[in-house]
This record gives C-alpha cells, sequence and structure tokens, in this order.
C-alpha cells in the first residue's frame, strides 16, 4: 500500500548517499524512503551506536540503512573500509604564524561576504566573542542573535553577553526557557537519515526567525573553537587531527536556516581560519582554558575573557529541557512503534531510561535518550510526510499487518 506524499521533500544538499550495490552517490533517497519503504529498513540501534561515539570523527559510524551510507558535507566514501570517512585537513604551514597573518586570513573569510549583513552567534564565551571583535577590529556592520538565560551556571556568559550587546544597536536575545533541548518536537520537517540535531529545532528556529527580523543574511557561529584553540597542535601539517567539516552540522544548515535565506556556518571551519590558527599554535600542547588564545588576542576579547578563565556547565539546561519533554517524548516513542512496526521502540526500552536518576550527570545515559528521540522524531515525520497515520496501519477485519505495510 503507497500512499501519496502529504508535502514536498525537503532539499538537504548537506547530505548525499553511497549507493552500495550500483557504487554510485545519489543527491538524495527521498525516493528510496517513500516508494521502497526504506524507512521502515532503519537501522535504529546503529544510530544510537553512532550517537554514543560522537561526531568528531563518524569514519566509525555504522550505516543506518544496508545499501545507503549518508554522507554528510565534507565526508568521502573509502572502499577499503567501505565506510563514510570523515578525512582530515591538512593545514598550509607556509606563513609567519604573525597576528598579521592571522588577520589577512581573517579578513580574506569575511570579504565572502561583502554586501550582505553577518551576524555572530553571541553565546557569551571566548570563540564567538573573539569573531565579534574581529568584526569590529575590520570596521564591519554586524548583528548579534543568542539566547540568554537567568541561570546561576549562564553567569559568566550572560555578563559578556551584556557588555558585547551594548557596542552593538542590531541585538536579539531570546529567552532560552522558550526553546529548551526537545522543545516543539512535531514542529520537525521530514529529514532523510535520524539526526541529533532535529532535538534543536525549536532554538534553531527562534533563531533563524532573529536573524530575518534584524535583516541578517549570513549567521556565523564558534563551533569548532573549541578544537582549534584548546587541542593539542603537531608541529608537522601532516600529523593534523582537525576535521573542520564537522564544526557545522548540515540539519540546521539545509532545514532551518538555509529556507529562511539564511546562510549559516563557523568561522573556525573556513579552510584558511584553521590553517592561519595551526601556524599560529604550531607544535603547542592542550590548552582546554584556551589560556595562549586569550592572552594572544587580549585587545579582541572583552577584559573578563582576557583576564579570567572559567568552567560552565549547562547539564541543568539540557536536564529541563528533557523533563519538559517527557510527555511529547513517550507519545512520539509509542507512536513510532506503531507506525514502523520496529521493536527499538518497545515502550519498555525507553521506560527503562527514564526510570535512571535523570538528574545525575551521566553522558551515556543522556546520549542514549537523544538517540531514541531523535528516531522517534525522525519516524513521526517521515510518517507524517509520506501521508500514513495509526488509523491508517490499523489492519480491518481479515488483514494482517503486513499486508498493510509492504
Amino acid at each position: 500500500m503507497l500512499l501519496t506524499p502529504a508535502g514536498d521533500a525537503p532539499s538537504q544538499p548537506g547530505l548525499r548517499f553511497y549507493h552500495r550495490p550500483s557504487g554510485e552517490i545519489a543527491d538524495s533517497i527521498w525516493r528510496e524512503l517513500r516508494l521502497h519503504g526504506l524507512w521502515r529498513q532503519a537501522d535504529f540501534d546503529a544510530h544510537e551506536g553512532n550517537t554514543l561515539k560522537g561526531a568528531g570523527d563518524r569514519s566509525d559510524w555504522l550505516p543506518i540503512f544496508a545499501n545507503w551510507f549518508p554522507l554528510d558535507t565534507g565526508q568521502t566514501w573509502c572502499a577499503r573500509t567501505e565506510r563514510a570517512l570523515d578525512p582530515v585537513h591538512l593545514p598550509n604551514a607556509k606563513g609567519d604564524g604573525s597576528l598579521g597573518d592571522f588577520l589577512e586570513a581573517a579578513q580574506n573569510f569575511f570579504a565572502r561576504f561583502d554586501g550582505r549583513k553577518i551576524g555572530v552567534q553571541l553565546s557569551g564565551g571566548f570563540d564567538s566573542s573573539l569573531i565579534i571583535g574581529l568584526l569590529r577590529h575590520f570596521g564591519i556592520s554586524h548583528g548579534l542573535v543568542g539566547m540568554e538565560s537567568p541561570r546561576y551556571e549562564f553567569r559568566t556568559e550572560r555578563i559578556i553577553q551584556q557588555r558585547l550587546a551594548e557596542q552593538n544597536g542590531d541585538v536579539a536575545l531570546i529567552d532560552e526557557a522558550t526553546c529548551l533541548p526537545c522543545a516543539r518536537l512535531r514542529e520537525v520537517p521530514p529529514h532523510q537519515v535520524p539526526d541529533l540535531f532535529s532535538l534543536n529545532l525549536a532554538q534553531d528556529r527562534d533563531m533563524a526567525t532573529a536573524c530575518r527580523q534584524l535583516g541578517i543574511e549570513v549567521l556565523l557561529s564558534g563551533g569548532g573553537g573549541d578544537s582549534l584553540l584548546g587541542m593539542a597542535v603537531p608541529t608537522e601539517a601532516t600529523e593534523s587531527r582537525w576535521r573542520p567539516q564537522t564544526f557545522t552540522d548540515s540539519f540546521p544548515v539545509d532545514l532551518v536556516y538555509r529556507p529562511m535565506g539564511i546562510e549559516f556556518l563557523s568561522f573556525f571551519g573556513d579552510a584558511g581560519i584553521v590553517d592561519a590558527f595551526f601556524r599560529l599554535r604550531r607544535g603547542q600542547g592542550n590548552d582546554p582554558l584556551k589560556r595562549w588564545a586569550r592572552r594572544f588576542f587580549r585587545d579582541f576579547v572583552p577584559r573578563e575573557l582576557a583576564e579570567y578563565t572559567y568552567c560552565a556547565d549547562f547539564w541543568g539546561r539540557s536536564i529541563d529541557g528533557l523533563l519538559a519533554a517527557l510527555g511529547p517524548m513517550r507519545e512520539l516513542h509509542a507512536e513510532a512503534r506503531e507506525l514502523s512496526g520496529n521493536a527499538y521502540f518497545d515502550a519498555g526500552r525507553l521506560e527503562g531510561l527514564l526510570a535512571e536518576d535523570l538528574y545525575r550527570p551521566r553522558k551515556e545515559l543522556y546520549q542514549r535518550i537523544e538517540a531514541r528521540t531523535s528516531a522517534a522524531v525522525w519516524v513521526v515525520s517521515m510518517a507524517k510526510w509520506i501521508g500514513i497515520t495509526n488509523s491508517t496501519l490499523r489492519p480491518q477485519r481479515g488483514e494482517s499487518w503486513h499486508a498493510l505495510n509492504p
């Protein structure tokens, strides 16, 4: 029984798919998901396992579908390992490693957006503050969009946000309590593979809306700053372990910002910026508090960031979002069980996780819940797009469930 899609398939140019039997790469698998029922063949245990491995290097990720391997932005297919490879960027080491060298790379990056209004995600952290300081240094007009919170854990970031907002006329600060993680899960559009970033849709959508209101056409994030400023840097470029393609996630790019006419990317993901940081930090060891960067860029960031270090903990925010979404999460999980017929969504498996102490900061537990929730969101969004509802799945007298679901 094939049903007509309820709407057009969203564009996801950040994703391609390697077809194992033919060896060809396809721009999308929407047809296979709908007409050939590929969405019912997803391996959600693989998705959960990939979540536990993390997104810093997706080369060991297992495929969600047996014959279709997703290739995210920057990934290539490795025939030897039969995996989607996350290649390491080999920096260009030619340069004097001076501030002038870095500023030239930054100016070249910003020049790409001449004539378009730039915005920066105002997080209150060092990385985004550095981007803002560079824009001010070059005299480039820009707007600021961010999430603000009265939480105690956010006290330092809040002060930095206030300092920077006072110096800029185009600022939009959104109450984070209105778009916590896992909010508005039923608004998630259909997407070709389960994705953890679907759980942050509300926050990205609200920031994109704020960008449009401010006329921002390019939004820069500080994604990847922890890697470039905090990781050890080898002396030889061939020993680099940086993967800048992982600094910006394709889900919000394709499904939130681009449809609203906004280009969303990480400043630190640009190859020229990566190269410049390699030359600046060549041979340095691990520096998780970014002490070197705070000293070197002290003229570009607020004094509080140059003279002090601090440790931020946003576990409470994540748990607040999770607890607020328990009802919708259970409903989506149950719907996914009925829609897909997949035992992965048996209620006992979810309840076993939720029976744990959710206030205890256990990363693996939270990752498993995130993986399970994003999988359920994917199934429900996919079924809605195809036009399947729970009522269409319930067999009439004399019919079997499998007869309705080829």
